[in-house]
């Protein structure tokens, strides 16, 4: 009987992992065009205006554990992109928070990307902007503007490895076709009352 009842809430417990690790986060809608980035956010200066190479905006929660393995995804894809790439971690702030509330692994990796520069964005006002709910969903524009990609990079919460949503974003980065690839993201909340851990 012992076993049985050991059996049936490991049984319940896998389900319970399995269904939260392949459950997709919400997303909104993210801007057609990309706006004039400055008017946006004053710490989007003149030095990031928008257009003239592809934009790859990485919406992100610093203590996301999720989020790690997006990083880790994007890094082994960074060095097979054929454009120059400019990449904004827009990295969400609690409104009571300083500055120094963003800095974990993932914000030290991002940075370490070539092309990258990190945001903060102040009780996730920007994020909601472009439709980024939850971290490590990742934004597309091509060199004209417009949207090409969106969603995550990940095949499931905190997995790594090439899915078919990364090797579509290359695609999208090298070849930059006309349509619009949209993918679900696994992560964490960006902006929510109960802050995740790690």
């Amino acid at each position: 009987m012992t076993f049985v009842a050991l059996f049936s809430m490991s049984a319940i417990g896998f389900i319970q992992l399995t269904d939260y690790s392949s459950r997709p986060g919400r997303a909104g809608q993210a801007p057609r065009q990309l706006p004039n980035l400055a008017l946006i956010d004053a710490s989007w200066t003149a030095d990031v205006p928008a257009g003239e190479m592809p934009t790859l905006l990485v919406f992100y929660h610093p203590k996301c554990p999720c989020t790690a393995a997006t990083v880790r995804v994007l890094e082994r894809l960074h060095p097979r992109f054929r454009p120059t790439l400019r990449i904004i971690a827009i990295a969400y702030c609690p409104l009571e928070q300083d500055d120094a509330w963003i800095e974990s692994r993932t914000t030290t990796a991002l940075s370490s990307l070539t092309g990258t520069q990190t945001v903060i964005d102040r009780g996730g006002k920007l994020s909601e902007r472009f439709g980024a709910l939850v971290s490590g969903h990742l934004l597309l524009y091509d060199s004209g503007g417009r949207l090409t990609f969106s969603g995550g990079i990940t095949p499931y919460r905190g997995h790594e490895g090439d899915s078919p949503s990364s090797l579509d974003l290359l695609r999208r980065i090298n070849d930059q076709p006309d349509d619009c690839g949209q993918w679900p993201v696994f992560g964490c909340s960006i902006a929510s009352d109960r802050e995740p851990r790690r």
